[in-house]
């Protein structure tokens, strides 16, 4: 029984300090410590690293005296600390934080932040006031940022529930990088979108479409427009057609409200969601658009889809072959202001869906501009400068764009491209 207790120590004396070695270097390795590891603020994954690097110290020492000192007695030294619970209890505590950091960094990139009630409403309202203007300055570059996990999105909200009583913007002077509970949720807002050619929704055949290029409307292909008797239901409409991988009632409500609603509220709201959407198309049941579910899924029907979809896939079609410009030129045709033009859709303007759909549309009108000043189409230019100056109004090189061609209108003997195009002439090149 001795040997075997024995076995059992020197089994334990070596695995604890070897799962420390591990999770040290795998913290390093997904750079999970941020900022100063003795600065005033310490989150989960710097306490944890400081609890492995204790329990490597001290086994270290005690295998230093294993092999230095008289074997017998040091060995039965070492026995009677490690027969001691307390001893075991401690070391145990190094198992026990596992799943805060076993995923890839891209999932748990927002783990470690406090609850709303722990996050002070300052802190909270600047880090608001910096996800906002980092949106406003990625318009500005042209940099689509990535869309956030639903970690990043339950975070988000734990910010907005605690910067409810404070000003935003009054929040900008709040130094957010000496608390490090903030600056992941910062990195995920500056993480910019991954390469991609095409959608991830391929285009078949649709029935309605979810116009996001000013107020939010439902179309179906006659031009009818759905009507919702519940403002919330065009919201939850929205939002289930830009967040497909996620349609579920938890994630939709997390991210529409800021206070919990009861059940019957939120099914109200389904049902006059289906309602709206079965008046456009009386040969679909209800259920066609929104299936009936007894769990938290709340899937959306793949006939209904969003105009940056169909601009995304015109746009793509234009660039491997410009002569099939309709398609992207009507797209534009359809942009009547800003995306969500008339709402309070906070949550589109935080995760980054506002500025993506404001870089597509200008990034489909510069392309297109440059290609019918090019090629003297003065029909299909005034459409992408317009396109573009609604949802971008002062961009400077649409403006420049719109002078140049003003003076090749100048040079060509007209005063003004508008003249060039009500008349149906095509510009010289």
């Amino acid at each position: 029984m001795n040997r075997i207790q024995r076995l059992g120590t020197f089994c334990g004396l070596v695995a604890i300090p070897t799962w420390s070695l591990y999770q040290v270097i795998l913290m390093v390795y997904q750079d999970a410590i941020i900022g100063t590891l003795f600065d005033e603020t310490i989150n989960s994954f710097e306490l944890l690293l400081l609890l492995h690097v204790l329990v490597l110290t001290t086994s270290l020492l005690m295998f230093q005296l294993l092999s230095v000192g008289r074997s017998h007695s040091a060995l039965r030294s070492v026995l009677r600390i490690v027969k001691q619970p307390m001893t075991w209890l401690s070391a145990s505590l190094v198992f026990s934080p596992l799943i805060q950091h076993s995923s890839s960094p891209t999932t748990n990139q927002t783990e470690g932040f406090p609850a709303a009630g722990v996050l002070s409403p300052a802190i909270a309202a600047g880090a608001l006031a910096h996800i906002l203007r980092r949106r406003r300055e990625q318009i500005q570059q042209m940099m689509s940022p990535d869309r956030l996990t639903l970690n990043e999105l339950q975070t988000v909200e734990q910010i907005q529930l605690s910067a409810q009583n404070c000003e935003v913007s009054g929040a900008e002077v709040v130094d957010l990088m000496n608390n490090s509970e903030v600056v992941q949720v910062l990195r995920a807002v500056d993480r910019p979108l991954p390469d991609q050619t095409t959608q991830d929704m391929v285009v078949t055949e649709w029935a309605l479409v979810v116009k996001l290029f000013g107020y939010p409307v439902v179309e179906n292909a006659a031009g009818d427009i759905a009507q919702f008797r519940k403002r919330r239901s065009l919201e939850l409409l929205t939002w289930l057609a830009l967040n497909r991988d996620r349609s579920r009632r938890s994630a939709a409500r997390t991210a529409m409200w800021d206070l919990d609603i009861t059940d019957s509220t939120f099914s109200t709201i389904v049902s006059d969601m289906r309602r709206g959407l079965a008046e456009l198309d009386q040969q679909a049941r209800r259920s066609d658009w929104v299936p009936t579910t007894y769990s938290d899924e709340l899937p959306l029907s793949i006939r209904v889809i969003t105009d940056d979809v169909l601009m995304a896939q015109a746009l793509e079609s234009f660039r491997k072959d410009s002569s099939n410009s309709f398609e992207i030129v009507r797209a534009l045709s359809h942009v009547r202001d800003v995306p969500f033009a008339g709402t309070s859709y906070s949550w589109a303007d935080l995760d980054g869906t506002t500025t993506r759909l404001v870089i597509l549309s200008i990034t489909a009108a510069l392309e297109v501009a440059l290609w019918a000043l090019s090629a003297g189409d003065m029909a299909a230019f005034e459409t992408a400068v317009t396109a573009g100056l609604r949802v971008f109004p002062g961009h400077e090189e649409l403006l420049a764009l719109q002078n140049e061609a003003k003076l090749r209108c100048h040079d060509s003997g007209f005063r003004f491209v508008s003249r060039q195009i009500c008349s149906g002439e095509r510009l010289p090149n």
